[in-house]
């Protein structure tokens, strides 16, 4: 059971990451389609 922490710490960076990406491909979208 000594994984899990490491586990749910490396969906938790992934996670990040991807939701990172979508934020900013949804600004320059934004900035794409109002400009």
């Amino acid at each position: 059971m000594n994984q899990t922490p490491r586990l749910v710490i490396s969906w938790l960076l992934v996670a990040a990451l991807l939701g990172y990406g979508v934020v900013q491909t949804l600004i320059t979208a934004a900035k794409i389609f109002t400009s």
